[in-house]
Parts: structure tokens; sequence; C-alpha cells
């Protein structure tokens, strides 16, 4: 098993398996609870509070309340059982295509594409705001590396895991890369904050839409959840500030391809540098 220092969902090897299965049902069944009284809270605040169409209500439910809840949920099912990468690309893809897809049909339904932002854009604003967007993305990452080695805490190991090693794994990670793209800045910029910013303001939904945005990737540790929620703002800063949504796309796309494929290894922190880091 991992260290504790690895921010890991994790058991003692000396529990037995029925503690170790009574542990896990009960986690499981308090995030379910937790999940089905907020998903109650979340609708009647949007369609019945804020007034919004009953449809709005439930894809903003699912998108604010269930996902995250069930991203929260694998984990403790998980455990420390092997990942088969291939597999989970290939279902992660589905769930984000169609989660973009059903934003995109419920967001443009009677306005068109620009009503979550995926109206027109001159090209040299979009270069610009892609190259800019990418490299404090990239900065952003680089400096949790580093704030990772200096108070001492390894990327967990599923993070780790998810990591393709083979050629045939960097080219569906690249599929993976663009379903992620499209399918989460459709869904939590283009539908997700432009739905609350008539509700609370387009700066709060901003921060609550990248709030939920770091813990549907739980799996990645604490600074991981960390990490994400601010990569989530700044998404929402480059959509807000450019007035489209496609910056926020291939800058999206493309932190995950180079943070993937290309960079993966050098950006992740693992117990073996921190040990050398010690010594």
């Amino acid at each position: 098993m991992d260290e504790p220092g690895d921010n890991e969902v994790g058991y003692d090897d000396g529990a037995s398996s029925t503690e170790v299965v009574d542990a896990v049902g009960g986690l499981l069944r308090l995030l379910l609870f937790a999940g089905a009284a907020l998903s109650a809270v979340c609708f009647w605040s949007l369609s019945g509070l804020a007034g919004l169409p009953w449809v709005d209500g439930a894809l903003g439910t699912l998108l604010f309340v269930v996902v995250p809840t069930l991203a929260c949920a694998q984990l403790p099912l998980i455990g420390d059982t092997p990942i088969e990468r291939v597999p989970a690309y290939g279902s992660s893809i589905v769930t984000l295509w169609s989660l973009g897809a059903l934003c995109w049909i419920v967001g443009t339904w009677g306005e068109g594409p620009g009503a979550i932002g995926l109206g027109s854009i001159g090209g040299s604003a979009l270069v610009g705001w892609t190259s800019v967007g990418t490299a404090v993305a990239l900065a952003l990452m680089v400096a949790f590396r580093a704030v990772s080695l200096r108070i001492g805490v390894a990327d967990s190991r599923l993070l780790r895991d998810l990591l393709p090693q083979t050629g045939g794994e960097r080219r569906l990670f690249a599929w993976l890369s663009l379903a992620a793209g499209v399918g989460e800045e459709v869904a939590y910029r283009g539908y997700g904050l432009t739905l609350l910013a008539g509700v609370i303001g387009p700066w709060p939904a901003a921060v609550l839409t990248s709030l939920v945005f770091g813990a549907m990737h739980t799996y990645q540790g604490v600074l991981g959840v960390l990490r994400t929620t601010l990569l989530g703002l700044w998404m929402a800063a480059i959509f807000l500030w450019s007035g489209s949504l496609w910056p926020a796309v291939l800058t999206h796309t493309l932190l995950d391809l180079i943070a993937g494929i290309w960079l993966g290894e050098r950006l992740i922190v693992t117990r073996e540098d921190l040990a050398r880091r010690k010594g």
C-alpha cells in the first residue's frame, strides 16, 4: 500500500476484509445520502427560488451535485485496485461527450451556440487567448509541483496510474483530452457558469462552478483538487474576459495533451521524488 503522505484513500493493512467492506459501505451510504439531500436543495434553489425552467434545474443539479458526488463515491470502491487505463479512458470519453452534448442541446435550445459562448471569435483573438491561457495554466501546474515538493506531499497513486504508458494509450488519451476540453468546458463553463451567472452574477458563478469542477477530481488528492479548482477558475476567467468559450476549450485540450502525454512524469510528484529531496 502507498504511504499516508500520498493523500490517498486507503485502509489499514491489519484490518479484516469485513471491516474494510463495512467502512466502504458506510462511507458510500453517507456520500449518497448527502448527495440526495444536496440534489433536492439544488433543484429547489434553481427551479423554485431562482425560477429557472425545470430542465435547467434538473441539468444544473446533475452538474453541480450528482456528477461530483459520483466522482467522490468511486474512490472508496477503487481502493488499491489496479487501474486498467484503456477501459478508464474509454468510459470517460463516453461520459464527457454525453455530458457536453446534453448541455449543448439544453443550453443552445432556441437561442443558438452564442448562448453558451460558442459564437464566432476572431482568429487573432482566439490564438492570443489560447496561447496566454495555456502558458498560465502550465505555469500553475509547475508551481503546484514546486509546492508539493516543498511541503512533502506526493500526488495520488490513481493520478500516476492513469498516465498513458504505451503508444496506443497515448493516442486514446489524446481523444480523452479532446473530450475533456470540449465536454467539460461546454458543461461547466459554457452552460453551468452561464446558468448561474443569471442568478448570482458571473464571478460568483465562476467561483462556484470551479469548486464543483475541483470536487470532480478528488482522485487527484487534496492538492490535485485545489489545483483543478484554480485551473477551472482560470478557464472561467478566460471565458468571461474573452467573451467566447473557444479559447477555454482549446486551452483545456492543449493542457491535458501536454500535461498528460508529454510532461506528465515531470509534473507529478512521487514518493521517490520526496525521498530524493530529503536525501
